[in-house]
């Protein structure tokens, strides 16, 4: 796995490795010629998004201001593409909810709304990716960032490079959680989202440390996020069906469709917050600090394979 930690390699080594191979990915998707680039698109963002986690995962061991620059370099990039992402998801997101509530809407297919959501994906990938040249852009950012990934890379081999920054990013994803639990509005909801994407990365990137354990952990994560992600598609969606009403077709459609909208997005944030509840239920010190034992198993080189770390391994 390119986005894992390999035991052969010193930290240093490995934080190095994982950024060059996702700057060096998301180079090729914007360089490439897919047809069509929505697929680009997706992929060149999920690189941009796992560097900012591994930027987060190693945050304490570097200097504060590498990482505002890093952080800011890479949020700023991915942004052309995501106004391109959101305009496609959009179709994807009437689609799941029309196949969901199928058996209640007796074939209404929302024609003319998905005509015209197909109308603004088009527009806005002339826009973004033909007018503003967005791949030639952004690919030139991501270039820059590939002369400067040694200076942000060079982090100790030890757990504390890591294991604090961890912490961080399971204590802001379960104060988000607690925050949405609390007051579940769309903002809270997505920053909550944000966080848990930060860490079902991590979780990845360190799998190897226990790959049973960790394969576990970064699949609920990857679960709940991709609930929120649901959730967050329905309100945007909402929000254009709302500001723009006389661009999707007959008013009962439009109705129709915000009533399953809100009775969706109530089941997706539902089954987050029981998720949510059972998986940030452990204080941040005591999650990490499982995780340094596994580490140093994992580190050592006569430990038996997980039989001395699981015996004290608590489960849920």
């Amino acid at each position: 796995m390119s986005f894992a930690l390999k035991p052969d390699r010193c930290l240093r080594k490995n934080i190095h490795r994982i950024a060059r191979k996702q700057l060096d990915n998301a180079l090729v998707e914007l360089t490439g010629e897919k047809d069509p680039r929505d697929e680009a698109v997706h992929e060149a963002r999920k690189c941009l998004k796992k560097l900012r986690a591994v930027l987060r995962l190693v945050r304490p061991a570097i200097r504060a201001k590498s990482f505002r620059a890093e952080n800011v370099c890479f949020r700023d990039a991915a942004r052309p593409l995501t106004e391109v992402r959101d305009a496609k998801i959009l179709i994807e997101t009437l689609d799941g909810l029309v196949e969901h509530f199928r058996a209640q809407i007796a074939g209404r297919a929302f024609a003319d709304v998905r005509k015209a959501l197909q109308d603004h994906l088009r527009g806005v990938r002339k826009q973004v990716l033909d007018e503003q040249n967005a791949f030639a852009t952004v690919g030139e950012v991501v270039r820059q960032a590939a002369r400067r990934v040694n200076r942000w890379t060079d982090v100790p081999n030890r757990w504390p490079a890591l294991g604090a920054g961890l912490e961080d990013t399971y204590r802001r994803a379960g104060t988000a959680y607690r925050k949405a639990a609390t007051d579940p509005t769309v903002p809270a909801l997505h920053e909550w989202r944000k966080q848990v994407k930060y860490l079902r990365y991590q979780l990845e990137l360190l799998r190897p440390i226990w790959p049973e354990r960790l394969e576990e952990l970064a699949t609920e994560a990857d679960h709940l996020g991709d609930l929120l992600g649901d959730d967050h598609d329905l309100a945007v969606l909402r929000q254009l069906l709302t500001d723009e009403p006389d661009r999707f077709g007959a008013a009962g459609d439009r109705e129709l469709l915000l009533a399953l909208i809100d009775r969706r997005r109530a089941e997706l944030e539902e089954e987050s917050l029981r998720l949510g509840e059972r998986f940030f239920q452990e204080r941040p010190r005591a999650f990490v600090r499982r995780l340094k034992g596994y580490w140093k198993a994992w580190r050592a080189p006569t430990a038996a394979p997980m039989q001395t770390a699981s015996a004290t391994v608590s489960t849920r």
